[in-house]
C-alpha cells in the first residue's frame, strides 16, 4: 500500500492507472503522428485531447470495476470488462470530439485513437499481470498474536491483493523462535503487533533488528487501517487517534470543499428541476401526502437542522411509534418511494441544504437525534462523526451496506472516522466516482 493524498492505495491499482495513462497518452501520439501524414485523422489540439482522453478513460474503467484488484487476478472477467469499457468510452469520445471544439477531432481519427489505446492498454496489462504475477505484489506479513485473529482472515479476504497472511505467532509460540531469524528466512515485509498483553512477551530487541533490516513493523490499529480503508474503534486506544497523524482541518481544503458545494448545488438544482417535477407529479399520484418530506437530523457540531427529501413512505409512517430504521420490505415505502430510494432520487432535496451550508456533497451520512443519543452511549467515539459536515454521500455509504442495527452503525462509524481523519479533496473525488456506481446500480439502498 501507498499513501496518496493521505489515502492508501495499493501499489498494483496504483501501477495498473500510471500504465493504462501512459499508454493513452502514446495511442494519441502515434495518431497526432499519422495525422502529419494523412490529413484530418489527428486531434486539432493534441494537449486538450489528451487530457480529455485521459481522465475519460479514467472514469470509464473506474465504473467498469477495471480497478478492483480482485478483477486483475481473472482474466476472462477483466476482458469482457475492458472491451465493455472501450465501446462506451469510444462512444462518448466521439460525439464529444466532434462537438467540443477544444478537443475536435474526426471520426475517423477517433475511431484509430480507440482502437490504438485498446490494442497499448490490453498488451500492458496482460504483461503487466502475466509477467509480473499478482501474488508478487502481495506483502508477507507476520501477525504477532491472536487477539484479532478471528477477525484478520474474514476482513482480509476481500483485499486479498495486498497481503499474504505468512504466520500468526501466538505470545507461547513466540518465546520458542528467533523473530529475526524467522522473519529474514521467511522473507517476511511486514509485522503486526496485536498482542493484548506484551509484558514479558514482546521480543523488542528481535523486533528492533526486523526493523534495521528494512521489515516494516505496525501495530494493530495502524495496519487495520491501512489495509481496510477504516479505524477499528473497538479495538484502538484514544492515544492512538490522538497521537497518530490525521484528524487535522486543513483550511484552503475547507474554503475549497464549501465554494465547491455551494456552486455544484446550485447548478444541479437548475438542471434537475425539470426531472423533479414529473417526481412530484409521480409522487401525488402513487400516495397522498406532500411531495417533500422534511426530517430533524444532527448535523456539524452537534447542531441540529431539517433535512430535505422526496416522500418515499406513507404519511405518518411513524404516527404514535419510536422513531426506527427503514427495513427490508418496508410496508411503509410506496411503490413510487421505493424506486426513489433504489435510484437515490429521493436524496436530490438535499442540494437546497448543502446551499444553505448545513450539508456537503461527501460526509458522513447526518443521523436522527435520537439514534444518536442511543448510539453515543453503546460506541466509542460515536461523537467524533459531528466535527465536521454530513454528506449527501459519503465513505461509509458507499463502502457498507445500508445500516439497521448497532453493529451496522459500528461498521459504517469506522468508515466515517477514516474519512474525517484523512480528509481531502482527493478522496471526496474518489468517493463521488464510486457514488455514481452505486446510482447506477442501486448498490445499498433501502
Amino acid at each position: 500500500m501507498i499513501r496518496v493524498f493521505n489515502h492508501y492505495i495499493s501499489i498494483g491499482v496504483l501501477a495498473v492507472l500510471l500504465g493504462d495513462g501512459a499508454a493513452s497518452a502514446l495511442a494519441l501520439g502515434a495518431v497526432w503522428f499519422l495525422g502529419g501524414r494523412y490529413p484530418g485523422l489527428g486531434p486539432d489540439h493534441p494537449v486538450g485531447t489528451g487530457v480529455f482522453w485521459i481522465l475519460s478513460l479514467a472514469f470509464f474503467f473506474f465504473q467498469g470495476g477495471l480497478y478492483d484488484p480482485v478483477s486483475f487476478e481473472v482474466e476472462r472477467r477483466n476482458a469482457i470488462r475492458l472491451l465493455s469499457a472501450f465501446v462506451l468510452l469510444g462512444g462518448f469520445g466521439a460525439v464529444a470530439m466532434r462537438a467540443v471544439p477544444a478537443i475536435r477531432m474526426s471520426w475517423q481519427g477517433s475511431l484509430v485513437l480507440t482502437l490504438a489505446t485498446l490494442a497499448l492498454v490490453a498488451a500492458w496489462r496482460w504483461l503487466l499481470v502475466q509477467r509480473l504475477p499478482v501474488h508478487e505484489w502481495k506483502r508477507s506479513t507476520l501477525i504477532l498474536g491472536t487477539g484479532q485473529i478471528s477477525r484478520i482472515f474474514e476482513e482480509l479476504n476481500r483485499f486479498r491483493h495486498n497481503i499474504r497472511i505468512q504466520a500468526v505467532v501466538d505470545a507461547k509460540r513466540l518465546k520458542e523462535i528467533n523473530l529475526a531469524r524467522y522473519a529474514l528466512d521467511h522473507k517476511i515485509h511486514s509485522i503486526v503487533i496485536s498482542l493484548k498483553d506484551r509484558r514479558g512477551t514482546l521480543p523488542i530487541h528481535e523486533i528492533l533488528e526486523c526493523k534495521m533490516n528494512g521489515i516494516e513493523v505496525m501495530e494493530w490499529p495502524t495496519f487495520y487501517e491501512k489495509n481496510m480503508n477504516k479505524i477499528d474503534i473497538m479495538n484502538v486506544n484514544p492515544s492512538h487517534l490522538v497521537l497518530g497523524d490525521g484528524f487535522q482541518r486543513n483550511r484552503i481544503t475547507v474554503v475549497v470543499k464549501g465554494i465547491m458545494d455551494r456552486v455544484l448545488a446550485l447548478v444541479g438544482l437548475v438542471l434537475f428541476a425539470p426531472f423533479g417535477a414529473l417526481i412530484a407529479v409521480a409522487i401525488k399520484a402513487n400516495s397522498p401526502g406532500p411531495v417533500l418530506y422534511s426530517q430533524e437530523r444532527v448535523g456539524l457540531n452537534g447542531k441540529s437542522f431539517r433535512i430535505y427529501k422526496f416522500r418515499s413512505m406513507v404519511v405518518d409512517a411513524e404516527k404514535n411509534a419510536a422513531p426506527q430504521w427503514a427495513s427490508e420490505q418496508d410496508p411503509r415505502i410506496t411503490r413510487v418511494g421505493r424506486f426513489l430510494r433504489k435510484t437515490r432520487l429521493d436524496e436530490v432535496p438535499q442540494l437546497i441544504n448543502i446551499l444553505k451550508g448545513e450539508m456537503s456533497f461527501i460526509g458522513p451520512r447526518p443521523e436522527r437525534p435520537y439514534f444518536v443519543g442511543e448510539l453515543e452511549k453503546c460506541i466509542p467515539f460515536y461523537g467524533l462523526r459531528h466535527v465536521t459536515k454530513p454528506g449527501l454521500s459519503g465513505w461509509a455509504q458507499i463502502r457498507y451496506r445500508y445500516g439497521a442495527t448497532v453493529e451496522d452503525a459500528v461498521k459504517k462509524l469506522e468508515y466515517d472516522l477514516y474519512y474525517i481523519k484523512n480528509l481531502s479533496i482527493f478522496l471526496d473525488l474518489m468517493i463521488f466516482m464510486e457514488t455514481i456506481q452505486v446510482i447506477l446500480f442501486g448498490k445499498g439502498s433501502r
